[in-house]
Formats: structure tokens, sequence, C-alpha cells
């Protein structure tokens, strides 16, 4: 069947829960896409969350399905369900979520007939997520072969950091295909992150303690869990009631061990609360039960390369953010105006700049309202999409031309 030219296939490489990849920022763009007009698909392997396996729903006018096929070994299985809904779906392109995994070896094959947009929202190879451990010698041999390949394949590139941005043209992309979409928030997310007094009540009333609290926001992939511990002692020393309330949780437990290790050697263990994973819709909640959020990066070539979502969460909840000045971090925050700005790998800057705005309830209030004022005004998917669909009308050119 002939292609259409305002539909768009979303092809990933995780599941659609717990990880928030593919909501975050494919959903995010495919939704306003919708609500303009385009027909919008995502697909994706949820080998991540194997219950998923085989689903097919709607959110928003955005079809969302799921391949049967969920291990590593029988790929070719899940590229062919791939290529199926293509063929069925008749998209005028492909937009390949993370340059790695099941939707790109699917998106190789379909270049041969329609053009391909890479999204690259991490850095995924060697030097990024390939260095924490997490994958065997084999996919890392992998991950960093696709990431390094799509650049100069690609009818266009969608990049989330500068730092990505830099790289896909070191990798071979022609700089008129490449286009910064750094991520954003949907205008109900927005809406949603910031609560209603009664949630707020009862957000309050469920944590315990009744002096400062601090938030964590977190799935400990940023940072060395042990700063923390220094963060909070030196806060304690100014704000001796001050706890800290960590939401959200690790992959596999060993960073909250290592954090618990170490409070307890502090003897502030009872001074830190883990809520584990919170709902979405909670999270406006919890942050404005709490005075202060810090947002800790490393310096890292992965966390600079990183436009974090959570980040832009904690800014549209009101909540006034103490975070390290690392890659897109200084490209959100303003130091003094919309947050704090902190040198990565120091600890007591982050403590004293946390303690400072614990100190001044009506200066962190100004920094919440101007944080969430931005967000809103900047990094709303209804503004950002118009960059997605530069990175579109390109791809459809080129595949025009090749055509």
């Amino acid at each position: 069947m002939t292609p259409e030219p305002n539909r768009v296939l979303m092809l990933g490489t995780f599941g659609f829960r717990p990880k928030a990849t593919l909501r975050a920022r494919a959903l995010g763009i495919a939704q306003v896409l919708v609500a303009r007009g385009w027909w919008a698909a995502i697909g994706t392997t949820p080998w991540d969350y194997p219950d998923d396996a085989g689903k097919q729903w709607e959110e928003d006018g955005v079809e969302l399905r799921t391949t049967r096929t969920t291990h590593p070994l029988l790929w070719p299985l899940a590229v062919r369900e791939m290529l199926g809904w293509a063929r069925a779906d008749r998209p005028g392109l492909i937009h390949v979520f993370k340059p790695k995994g099941f939707g790109d070896l699917a998106g190789r094959r379909l270049r041969r007939s329609l053009p391909v947009v890479i999204d690259m929202d991490d850095w995924e190879g060697d030097g990024g997520w390939n260095d924490t451990g997490l994958y065997g010698p084999v996919e890392r041999r992998l991950f960093d072969w696709q990431e390094r390949t799509w650049p100069r394949q690609a009818a266009a590139l969608t990049v989330a950091s500068r730092i990505l941005e830099r790289r896909a043209r070191d990798l071979g992309a022609p700089p008129e295909r490449v286009f910064y979409v750094p991520n954003g928030l949907t205008a109900a997310r927005f809406a949603q992150l910031a609560p209603d007094e009664d949630a707020v009540a009862r957000a309050r009333a469920s944590l315990p303690g009744d002096g400062p609290r601090i938030l964590l926001y977190t799935r400990f992939v940023e940072f060395n869990p042990v700063a923390l511990v220094t963060v909070l002692a030196r806060v304690r020393e100014v704000h001796p009631t001050a706890t800290l309330v960590i939401a959200g949780a690790s992959a596999d437990g060993r960073p909250e061990e290592i954090l618990d290790q170490a409070a307890k050697e502090a003897g502030i263990g009872s001074a830190i609360t883990r809520l584990g994973w919170v709902q979405a819709t909670d999270i406006g909640a919890i942050a404005a039960a709490c005075d202060v959020a810090v947002h800790p990066f490393d310096d890292t070539p992965l966390n600079r390369a990183k436009s974090s979502v959570k980040l832009l969460e904690l800014m549209a909840t009101g909540t006034a953010v103490v975070t390290t000045h690392v890659g897109e971090n200084a490209q959100v925050i303003r130091d003094g105006a919309t947050g704090a700005l902190v040198p990565p790998g120091d600890p007591g800057a982050l403590a004293a700049a946390v303690s400072v705005l614990l100190s001044h309830p009506e200066r962190r209030r100004q920094i919440g309202q101007a944080a969430r004022a931005f967000i809103g005004a900047e990094l709303l998917w209804d503004r950002l999409v118009e960059r997605v669909l530069e990175a579109y009308a390109v791809a459809l050119d080129a595949g025009s031309t090749r055509t």
C-alpha cells in the first residue's frame, strides 16, 4: 500500500513501563502530532516488562502496541512483527526512539523503502550506557555499532541534548539533518504536577517528621548514593530536623543498600524515608509536601548527554530545585532564578545551597514559581513539536528525492 505523509510509526526497544522513555518522549510527541491531525502509533518490544507482550491499546488518539516476542535471542521474530505493523499502517516515515535494540533493527530494514528518523535521547554505546555494567559483551558491541552507524544513514535525527547533537555530527550526520529537541512535558502532565491542596495535605501527613523535607526523585543512576548522606549530614548541621524523602528506586536495589549502610554509619538512617516507585500522579503532591528538591548529577558523558524529564517535572511542581552544573541541567536552570546550580562532585556546595533555601522560604517560593513558569512557556511538547516537524520535513524530502 502507498505510504501517507502525515502518518508516523514510532518504534522503540523497551516497554512502556516501568521506564518512562517512551511515555515521556515518544508518547508526548505523538499526542501533540495527533492533536494536529497526524496519525501516530508507537510499537515496541517489552523485554523488560513481558507482562505487556502482545497488547494493543490507545491513549489520547495514539495507538500503542507491543510485540508478542520479548526474548532477545528471538529478535528476528520481534522485528518481523514490527515490519508487519509498517506494512499495515502505511506510514509516511518511521521514527526510531534510541539507535539500539529491536526498534533499531526494524528501522534498518524499513529504511530501504521509507525515510527513517532516529531519536537519540541518551549516550547508548561505549562511554555511555555500555559502561554501566548492565549489558554483556555481545550486547555492548551491538549497541555501540548501532549508535555509531545510524547518524550517516538516517534521513534525519532528533537529539535530546547539545552533547548528543555534537556526537551525531562527529559520527557523520550532516548538520542540516540534526535537530536539537530537548525533552518536554505535555500540557496535561504539566497541569497534573500542580496538585490540589487536599492531595498535598494527604502527602504531607503521610511523611514522617515535622522538620524541613528534602526531596530526591530518582532512579539512582546519575550519582554516587554515598554523596547523599554527606549532603544530608551537612544540611542537618544547620537544620537539625531536616529529613530526606526519596521517591523512586534503582533497577536492582544495590544503590539503596549502599545508601542505607552509609546513613547508618553516619547515624542519620532514621532521617531518610524511601517511598520506592511512586505513581506519576502522586509526584506533584509529594514534591509540594517537601521544601526543597535535590537533583544531583555526577560529571560523566552519560549525564552530560541527558535531558532529564525528572528535572522538568520537579520544576513544574513549583518546588525549588538544587542541581549540579552538568550538561542539559544548565540549559533549563538559571542559577538563582529558576533553581540553584552547584559544581558537580561537591556535596558541600550542594548542602550549602539546600541550607540557604531552607532558611529563606520566600526565596524558594519565588524560585519555584519562576521554574514552573519557565517550563510552561518553553518546554511543553506543544511548542517543542515544531522542531520534530522540521526533522520530519527534511526526512520526507530526503525520501522523495531518493525515490
